[in-house]
């Protein structure tokens, strides 16, 4: 009788335990599994950094969260009972990242709180968290200049220290990383008295790139002349054959910009063609064999400025533009102007036009959408954030001229309806 008794009181409180459980389900489905390869088409934008999963994507503001692609719900990935995500010792989904990097079963990540800097892991539900690796940084490393940005492809992490352009296969030793491209005056910070750091003037900043059996790495170099250019260089996996390709193109070759000669807006290298975006000009795509420039789509009447994300399908620009603020009647230096836009324009790969799709409809009062930032295109979706803007409102000169922020909003488009919804508020307005 009293075995039955327990047996009895154990089943009852692992009722109550597994209803508890439930109530902080994560509703995550189980069996997720990414890809091994570097996830390009979420890989242009410095706003969140995003890893794709066969049913959602996840994401990294302060916490890690996911998107259900079904649902449309997002979730702090955390699943502790009562847990508020504000305290990193406790909560699952304080993970701090600068990069998530997805390969197989778990999620990595490079976390920019950690000094020396290492890559971490999870599982899909945020559990199991546990240093992978310490990665090979020299000495100034924590610099911007010096650390810049990291990708996973095939089983090896690309990242930057000093200039320098290393490679180390995932889960490896700190010294076997690889050193695969240096510039002559690479890692030229130099300590003095007092702990004052002198950083290169002439640091590089780069932004790393793999497509299938090619790793490339766009680098804003000096030039003859003394400008800043994007040059594009090319090299295998293994950092072997490291070569020039491409660099930006001149007035000459396809015209004038805001950047011209020194910048491409933003760029997208897919099966040997590096496509990109000319703000106030079009878009563009080069063969890297050939060098050939073929122009896709004049774009300039509707993106006098603008801003675009591609994808294997798709190109999406928005017209995001400067409007004054603050009460200025001139731009003032210091970001005294905003940008403002409410159109995504859709175009294929070809530069043949596919969707407009105004965005006004997000807001009751469409001069509340301060600014779009596009994130990321897969299918036939793009997801992007809007942040609000209100007035405040006062007595003196500066009446009604003063703003501030409203909601951070994650926010989906679908190309083939045009229908938008905000998904996800990031950050509410102060």
């Amino acid at each position: 009788m009293l075995k039955r008794l327990l047996s009895a009181l154990l089943a009852t409180l692992l009722t109550f335990s597994l209803a508890g459980c439930q109530e902080n389900d994560l509703n995550i489905p189980d069996g997720q599994t990414g890809t091994d390869d570097f996830q390009k088409n979420l890989h242009q934008t410095d706003k969140l950094s995003f890893l794709e999963t066969d049913a959602g994507y996840y994401f990294s503001w302060s916490s890690l969260y996911y998107l259900d692609k079904d649902t449309m719900k997002v979730t702090e990935v955390c699943g502790k009972p009562d847990c508020d995500h504000t305290d990193d010792a406790i909560c699952n989904a304080r993970i701090h990242a600068d990069y998530l990097l997805t390969g197989g079963e778990r999620i990595y990540y490079i976390g920019y709180d950690h000094d020396p800097k290492t890559v971490g892991s999870v599982k899909y539900d945020a559990t199991g968290r546990e240093t992978v690796q310490e990665l090979k940084f020299n000495e100034f490393s924590a610099s911007q200049s010096s650390y810049d940005q990291a990708i996973y492809h095939r089983g090896y992490v690309y990242y930057i220290s000093d200039d320098i352009l290393y490679r180390v296969k995932l889960g490896g030793e700190k010294d076997s990383a690889e050193e695969i491209w240096k510039p002559e005056d690479a890692g030229s910070a130099q300590a003095h008295a007092g702990g004052m750091i002198d950083f290169n003037p002439n640091a590089i900043h780069y932004t790393l790139w793999a497509d299938g059996d090619t790793l490339y790495f766009m680098a804003n170099v000096q030039a003859s002349d003394g400008t800043y250019k994007d040059v594009l260089f090319q090299c295998g996996l293994n950092g072997s054959d490291v070569k020039q390709i491409w660099v930006t193109p001149g007035a000459e070759d396809v015209g004038e910009w805001e950047k011209t000669g020194v910048s491409v807006s933003q760029w997208y290298i897919m099966d040997g063609y590096i496509y990109f975006f000319l703000a106030g000009n079009g878009l563009w795509r080069t063969e890297l064999s050939s060098g050939k420039n073929e122009k896709l789509a004049e774009t300039s009447e509707k993106t006098q400025y603008g801003s675009a994300i591609f994808s294997d399908d798709y190109m999406c620009l928005v017209n995001d533009y400067p409007v004054l603020f603050y009460g200025y009647t001139e731009p003032q230096p210091g970001g005294m102007f905003r940008y403002y836009g409410d159109t995504i324009f859709v175009y294929g790969l070809d530069g043949e036009f596919k969707k407009e799709i105004p965005l006004g409809g997000l807001y009751e009062d469409p001069a509340e959408m301060a600014q779009i930032d596009l994130l990321f295109c897969s299918g036939n979706e793009v997801y992007f954030l809007t942040t609000g803007m209100s007035l405040l409102e006062g007595a003196g000169p500066y009446a009604g001229l003063t703003g501030h922020k409203g909601d951070i909003n994650l926010c989906r488009a679908d190309i083939e309806t045009g229908e938008v919804e905000m998904i996800y508020t990031l950050r509410e307005g102060t």
